[in-house]
């Protein structure tokens, strides 16, 4: 639903207070530190050489093979085959989001005459609408480009309460879903199959909501299925699945998660392969632990920072009670400061999946896309107006990928816990 005077009304000046306080969640560690390697123009300079291909992505050129044409021995020692430098390419496909906003005429007109509200209707959706892209990017950021928000856990019966488990990122999947988001269920990460669409009517707690009363159907809503946030709560195809920026989880992987990234597979090229710790079960987080995948990424990286979720930031924090410190040797962009580790900081991101952390090279990541995020702008007029109501409409797109050009000189540490 679009911005109505009813909605509105809660930035009226009810209580005399000359402050809206700002409730929404804007942090946003990944995205502010990978941004400054866009890759936006071809032949830029950023550490990703690239170009545009025809369908809209991004052709990365990735150096691979060596020339083996080497060789030790005597003076009259036959030389071997020359060999040569070897090439491939990875290739970046767009993902495209938008965020609409909708504003009926009357409230356009009356925020910018009736002194009793405290924002400007159009300016605080067009801010609002660019913020709520960008948690959404945030959290796309850590996943695997699926949409997968978490799994069911157990099945849904006629009470239309909705438990979820396994979270694909942050650590409560409910801090992903707004009362009325349109939500689907599907049996396949992957693949609409067997699909059900409802409405989130209430928030219980971190992994507890409840479905609309106007959406009770429980079909295909079992044990293990996956939720995705969805466009409507009724049409097939509808939802993010398979549309969403690839994320950490699929950029810094052995082939747990990703098996053929950015088109190469990692089957063929084990090169294309980040180290991985991983384990059946969680784990307490050691130093012994920290050292071996930090040295993972160092043998072919220069990793500059760690990221991580709050619950092991604070992990690691007790392990080093006695002599913790924190530094601002490197500040990442946004002012994120961290405690030290091997002279670099470890950052907790809140989107970070609980239970893992990254050590990044940040040469190795960028971002590419074919336009700065902005609003549907090509006629002059960023505002339409609707064909069938007295109202304004507006689009804010962003197409765009993350990309990595080195996956083995970063690494990851996964199931681990206080």
């Amino acid at each position: 639903m679009g911005q109505s005077v009813t909605n509105l009304a809660g930035a009226a000046m009810r209580i005399y207070d000359k402050v809206v306080h700002e409730q929404i969640f804007t942090k946003n560690v990944l995205w502010n530190n990978v941004l400054k390697n866009i890759a936006r123009d071809i032949g830029s300079a950023s550490t990703v050489g690239s170009a545009t291909t025809s369908g809209g992505g991004k052709l990365l050129t990735v150096h691979y093979k060596r020339n083996v044409g080497s060789a030790a021995g005597s003076e009259t020692i036959t030389l071997p085959t020359a060999g040569s430098q070897g090439y491939l390419q990875a290739n970046v496909p767009m993902k495209y989001n938008f965020q609409t906003v909708t504003l009926t005429d009357v409230v356009l007109q009356s925020s910018k005459r009736n002194k009793e509200f405290l924002v400007n209707a159009l300016d605080s959706e067009y801010k609002g609408a660019r913020e709520d892209m960008q948690r959404q990017l945030s959290r796309q950021g850590y996943g695997t480009g699926t949409g997968v928000i978490a799994q069911l856990n157990g099945d849904v019966t006629s009470d239309a309460t909705v438990e979820l488990d396994t979270p694909m990122v942050g650590k409560d999947p409910t801090d992903y879903l707004e009362i009325g988001n349109a939500i689907m269920t599907s049996d396949d990460a992957t693949t609409a199959t067997n699909t059900v669409f409802g409405t989130v009517d209430s928030i219980t707690d971190g992994d507890t909501f409840e479905l609309s009363t106007a959406q009770t159907t429980t079909s295909n809503m079992d044990d293990n299925c996956y939720l995705f946030i969805a466009h409507t709560a009724s049409s097939p195809d509808s939802s993010n699945q398979g549309y969403e920026v690839m994320g950490l989880k699929g950029l810094i992987d052995d082939s747990s998660n990703i098996t053929t990234l950015q088109g190469l597979s990692r089957s063929t090229y084990l090169w294309w392969k980040s180290s991985v710790s991983s384990n059946s079960s969680q784990r307490s987080l050691t130093d012994a632990l920290m050292h071996t995948q930090y040295l993972e990424a160092r043998k072919k990286g220069n990793p500059k920072y760690g990221l991580t979720s709050f619950d092991v930031y604070s992990a690691y924090g007790q392990l080093l009670t006695p002599d913790r410190r924190y530094t601002d040797k490197m500040t990442l962009k946004g002012g994120f400061t961290g405690i030290s580790f091997n002279d670099m900081p470890i950052v907790p991101d809140y989107d970070c999946p609980y239970d893992e952390l990254y050590f990044i090279d940040p040469s190795t990541l960028s971002v590419e896309d074919l336009a700065p995020i902005s609003f549907l702008n090509e006629d002059g007029s960023i505002l339409d107006r609707s064909s069938t109501t007295p109202a304004w409409n507006a689009t804010l797109r962003y197409y765009a990928n993350l990309a990595i050009n080195a996956p083995n000189r970063n690494s990851a540490l996964r199931d681990i816990i206080k």
